[in-house]
């Protein structure tokens, strides 16, 4: 969709800001935001503000008035718009027609240098589209519990028992649930207040993901959910959201960012707790020693 003034509006910025009563100081933010959606979606606040010649509290002002929480919910949202427009969706396609239409995209064979690049652009876009403090504040949230749920199903099991087995060393009481149906609901049964779930959920999105999360919500335990996208179902439920990039160019999505996240979220941990640490590893080694093969 193309205005008089040549400018594309098919862009969800456009579309918020169609019937909405902007000051003229709103409008050229927006205007930029339309005009540039690209650059929008990788800069910080404060690069956006000198770009267009404006304060750092004007983008914030701007973002809020279009109804979002903050710029970093708009730019994350624009993103996700302009990333699903590019893949088609790829994410949301079945595995068998996510495989020919990436073939399609990437008709030779990548090289393991190409391949290198996209896994890194997804920890770097992750990195970009991280609210400051945002998984420091999920770090607080695991240490703060009296029992730790650590949830993965089908494709991010992989990630989510990394992060239980990490955990592990650090904290007490950390289970790993990687069942989203009744088997998985039976080990939440006696989840609490004083309790926390940290969910790992990339689309496709299922209903018993949903229904799980609802559940723990029921129970009024902390959720801190990991998702490829803020358009999640899942999103509206939880307490702390961090959005990953999962884009690859095969069939699967790729978990390099949500491992990137439970690296760092254990060495999070281990800083704060490291007497702890130390105390559970020395424990570990004495009780496995006689199990190794190292001497």
């Amino acid at each position: 969709k193309i205005n008089e003034m040549g400018i594309c509006m098919d862009n969800v910025i456009a579309d918020r800001v169609l019937n909405i009563h902007l000051t003229k100081g709103q409008r050229k933010i927006a205007d930029y935001c339309i005009r540039h959606p690209e650059e929008v979606g990788m800069c910080s606040s404060m690069e956006l503000a000198h770009r267009i010649g404006v304060s750092d509290a004007s983008i914030t002002r701007f973002a809020r008035a279009i109804g979002y929480g903050g710029f970093v919910q708009l730019k994350n949202d624009l993103y996700n718009h302009m990333a699903a427009a590019a893949t088609g969706n790829i994410n949301s396609l079945p595995m068998a027609e996510r495989y020919i239409l990436n073939r399609s995209r990437f008709p030779g064979q990548v090289t393991p240098e190409e391949f290198g690049k996209a896994t890194y652009y997804n920890i770097e876009r992750t990195i970009q589209q991280c609210e400051q403090g945002q998984i420091e504040r999920t770090a607080l949230a695991l240490l703060g519990a009296d029992h730790r749920y650590i949830v993965g199903c089908r494709g991010t099991i992989g990630v989510a028992t990394q992060c239980a087995w990490l955990l592990g060393y650090v904290l007490e009481h950390v289970l790993g649930v990687y069942d989203c149906g009744p088997e998985g609901l039976a080990f939440l049964e006696d989840i609490g207040p004083q309790d926390c779930l940290l969910f790992f959920s990339v689309s496709r999105y299922y209903k018993m993901d949903l229904n799980m999360v609802k559940f723990v919500r029921s129970r009024s335990a902390k959720i801190c959910l990991v998702t490829d996208s803020l358009v999640s179902p899942m999103v509206p439920l939880a307490d702390e959201v961090i959005a990953a990039d999962t884009q690859h160019i095969s069939f699967f999505n790729s978990m390099s960012s949500l491992s990137f996240i439970v690296e760092y979220l254990a060495y999070l941990i281990s800083q704060k707790e490291a007497k702890r640490y130390q105390e559970k590893a020395n424990e570990r080694d004495t009780l496995t020693a006689c199990l190794r093969l190292d001497g």
